[in-house]
């Protein structure tokens, strides 16, 4: 990854506190990250760190109590509908079938009905799933409402993307199958991505850079540079410096 490539995400100084019975819990302080164009990030922490409020601050449904979410070289903070999102649950609208939760997501995006299904068809086939363009999510697997999904992520034009541990409710095995696809996936497009994780197995298949955040409130402990190359290999956890840099990041949050 190129570092010196243009920044398409950034978050400068993000703090940010929650009154509850009329006492204040922090949750994050001082938190800075930055997404480059065509990276792939990965946010890994404890329970409670605050990675899904940063989230909420990104997608501006939330404002910081200081610092700034800057898209593109622009100051967005509390804006919203400018980047792709994808939960933790599929999420999909149970009355529509696979096709047309994607064919609405886009008409919702800007997207004219006609591009929309013509694009959503195209991708639906190239990545195998043609077949149960008509099925309702409650016929698909698991795996496979996770690739509708993300396929709806994808394909909306915005720039960055921020994927909130999406594979946490999936079988290890479908876990593992998922993110071999995700790669390929994310290989033919190269959006910037932010990735929520608590594996960091996961974490170091995946990214170019990792932020360890520490527990709440959360503030960056370390950044670590992912050293494998790209294409990623499907058996990069045999590499002795996949198993270091895990140690690594397992004393780091032991120490948190």
């Amino acid at each position: 990854m190129n570092l010196d490539s243009k920044v398409q995400l950034e978050l400068r100084g993000i703090s940010k506190s929650y009154v509850r019975d009329r006492k204040t819990f922090p949750v994050l302080d001082g938190v800075s990250i930055r997404v480059h164009e065509g990276e792939f990030v990965t946010l890994i922490g404890p329970s409670g760190s605050g990675k899904s409020t940063l989230f909420r601050l990104i997608g501006g449904v939330e404002v910081p109590d200081e610092g700034q979410v800057s898209i593109g070289g622009r100051v967005v903070t509390g804006m919203r509908g400018l980047i792709s999102y994808m939960p933790q649950q599929a999420s999909l609208f149970p009355w529509m079938n696979a096709r047309d939760n994607i064919v609405s997501a886009l008409e919702i995006a800007g997207v004219s009905r006609q591009e929309a299904r013509t694009t959503t068809q195209e991708w639906l086939r190239r990545i195998g799933l043609d077949s149960v363009g008509n099925e309702y999510p409650r016929v698909l697997s698991g795996g496979m409402q996770q690739r509708v999904s993300f396929l709806r992520a994808l394909l909306m034009p915005r720039d960055v993307m921020c994927l909130d541990e999406p594979f946490a409710a999936l079988d290890a095995l479908t876990r593992t199958d998922m993110q071999k696809w995700l790669l390929q996936l994310w290989e033919t497009q190269r959006r910037s991505v932010l990735f929520v994780t608590h594996s960091i197995e996961e974490a170091l298949t995946l990214s170019d850079r990792i932020y360890v955040l520490s527990p709440a409130p959360a503030q960056v402990m370390r950044e670590i540079t992912v050293p494998f190359e790209r294409p990623r290999r499907a058996d990069v956890w045999t590499e002795p410096a996949f198993t270091a840099l895990k140690q690594e990041i397992m004393a780091l949050l032991e120490q948190g």
